[in-house]
């Protein structure tokens, strides 16, 4: 095989593949199907320092791929040649399981870089993110998926109730729980997401006989209400909101010192509950990639009025 400081080279013997999916792949074409694009946009994939590029060339309903010069591309994905090798693992570890995972938000991954024009990044973040999925499956076949039995039922249930939290106010915030085991644990969304992330975990058998189970949507996230104190496109989040709102759950609910467990930004705010445990009423906490410090400055384009927000913050928020 190629080096992969020549991405094009490197692939090469997945081209053929990869032509076939960009024309057959469902969702690419639900994608690029669009009287919108009414002039042929191309973009650029290369390994960092490489002029030879997978140029990827979108028109309405069609998506080509060449071997091209990265120069002709409005923007060009780039990163280190052992981050595309990575990457193109059989089964990616993170944060190579996708671009975004790379690239990073707070915490940036050295050696990626996007070239060109940062809005066509943003605004096309949906096509170039399926692009190189069908990259991978044309170089390694599909990830195969963790997959669990579907219940015959479901033993959520959901309710409503109003909690204060310092910043947020007084909010209408939406909870699920289930099982009737003696060990309580609270369990908290990652961002963008919210409490449907653990079904699978609240429906399990085993963890409903041992635990009792909550989780809750944030403000803004999910079925929770977003905060009367911040006008549409303001919401915020900080240390002591965060923290505030758990441990106005746990004292709503009358729950007795549960498990606080989390991952991602649910990870970090379990490290502060752990420091901050007397205050929320936590027994303990399981912080699932959580890190010592995450500073709280949005990415530049989740505001821009040049992006489209229904699809670029999902599709990063997916991507992470």
């Amino acid at each position: 095989m190629a080096s992969w400081s020549d991405l094009p080279a490197a692939l090469k013997g997945s081209f053929d593949k990869f032509t076939e999916l960009l024309q057959s792949d469902p969702q690419l074409k639900a994608f690029t199907t669009s009287n919108a694009i009414d002039k042929p946009v191309a973009f650029g994939i290369a390994s960092s320092g490489s002029e030879n590029a997978l140029l990827i060339t979108v028109e309405n309903g069609s998506v080509k791929a060449k071997t091209g010069s990265a120069k002709d591309g409005v923007f060009t994905l780039t990163a280190l040649p052992e981050q595309w090798e990575q990457f193109f693992k059989d089964v990616p570890v993170a944060p190579y399981q996708s671009y975004w995972g790379m690239f990073g938000m707070n915490i940036k991954q050295q050696g990626i870089e996007v070239l060109g024009d940062q809005n066509a990044f943003s605004q096309w973040t949906h096509v170039w993110r399926r692009v190189l999925e069908l990259a991978h499956d044309a170089q390694c076949g599909p990830i195969k998926e963790d997959t669990q039995p579907e219940p015959e039922r479901d033993f959520l249930t959901g309710k409503y109730v109003y909690l204060d939290a310092p910043l947020w106010g007084r909010v209408k915030i939406f909870y699920e729980y289930s099982g009737d085991g003696k060990q309580q644990i609270v369990f908290l969304h990652t961002a963008g997401s919210d409490g449907r992330q653990y079904h699978g975990v609240m429906n399990d058998a085993r963890m409903r006989q041992k635990c009792t189970m909550y989780s809750f949507d944030l403000p803004g996230h999910g079925r929770s209400f977003p905060s009367s104190k911040y006008p549409a496109g303001a919401h915020t989040n900080t240390e002591d909101s965060y923290v505030g709102i758990i441990a106005a759950f746990v004292k709503a609910l009358g729950l007795r010192r549960p498990i606080i467990c989390g991952a991602s930004m649910a990870g970090q705010v379990c490290l502060a509950v752990a420091i901050r445990h007397r205050e929320v009423g936590a027994g303990g906490t399981i912080p699932l990639q959580g890190s010592e410090y995450l500073n709280m400055e949005r990415q530049w384009s989740d505001k821009s009025p040049y992006v489209n927000q229904s699809l670029f913050n999902p599709e990063w928020v997916y991507g992470v």
